[in-house]
């Protein structure tokens, strides 16, 4: 078939064709498969030399000086000390900052019961920093013969000692039916035990934590809390659980102005609008 003609004569269509298969480039097949194999080789040697470029450079960096922890931030700690957590995360020795294992240090460190979690950071040549969050204590729980934190999230997360000197408010009442097999507290008690804490701990002269000594938990009357003076118990109910404890600062505001004041021994405030003080001459408030 005609496609062209040149200086040369007519071209066919076969012309390109027999050119490109048989006599381009004038190799065997063998000889390609050779040239193949060789400049696969070069590259697979090329990559093997980097490799052990960089292998040698990380083995260096291991060993030299500039590269020893020196020093490590911490952030976040109020329960547990540098030294514990520099113990706990095999920190003591001037250990390599590249050969540290991150993510064991980490593990280690948040055994430590107070820990909730930690972020390590590496700045480079030398330090390290450690960023801690805390389990926040809400209350003690008895269990037994002993006394656990209980946290924000219902987790008994540490047996309390005597050295701690904790000045928490006591949780009682609960059964083991109130505990998930893991420790924690089920979630309905758990919403309305976070509820009561926050409505308690607002205002100019918060009842939680200073003013508490206890809160007693009843699946059938609801909470009572019980005043770390004198030991004083009010009981709040079921229901209404803000309401009634905006009455409660405004009763117990009136009450401290009484000069008999002292002879009260409790305060029920489940009766509605009716606010029942107990161990005074005046037995009831309405409408406060």
């Amino acid at each position: 078939m005609y496609i062209g003609k040149t200086r040369l004569g007519t071209i066919g269509r076969n012309y390109y064709r027999g050119s490109l298969v048989e006599g381009d480039s004038g190799f065997s097949w063998t000889e390609k498969l050779m040239h193949h194999f060789w400049v696969g080789s070069l590259i697979m040697m090329i990559i093997v030399g980097v490799s052990i470029v960089l292998l040698i450079g990380y083995l260096v960096a291991l060993s030299t000086p500039i590269f020893k922890l020196e020093d490590v931030g911490f952030k976040g700690i109020k329960h547990v000390t540098q030294t514990e957590l520099l113990q706990k995360g095999g920190l003591e020795n001037r250990v390599n900052l590249l050969a540290l294992n991150l993510g064991e240090v980490k593990k280690n460190m948040e055994s430590i019961p107070w820990i909730k979690s930690v972020y390590l950071q590496r700045e480079l040549p030398n330090k390290l920093q450690v960023v801690v969050t805390e389990h926040q204590a809400k209350f003690l729980v008895p269990v037994q013969q002993d006394l656990y934190y209980l946290n924000e999230e219902g987790l008994l997360f540490k047996k309390c000692e005597m050295k701690e000197g904790a000045s928490l408010p006591l949780l009682t009442g609960l059964t083991k039916k109130d505990w998930t097999p893991a420790g924690q507290l089920k979630s309905p008690i758990l919403q309305e035990l976070v509820l009561l804490q926050w409505y308690l701990s607002q205002g100019a002269d918060p009842f939680y934590p200073n003013k508490l000594s206890e809160i007693h938990y009843d699946p059938d009357c609801g909470f009572s809390l019980f005043t770390l003076e004198r030991g004083i118990r009010i009981t709040l109910g079921k229901e209404e659980i803000p309401v009634r404890i905006k009455r409660l600062e405004r009763v117990w505001a009136e009450l401290e102005k009484r000069p008999n004041q002292v002879l009260l021994n409790g305060i029920s405030l489940q009766f509605g609008q009716r606010i029942i003080v107990h161990g005074l001459r005046s037995k009831s408030f309405k409408g406060v």
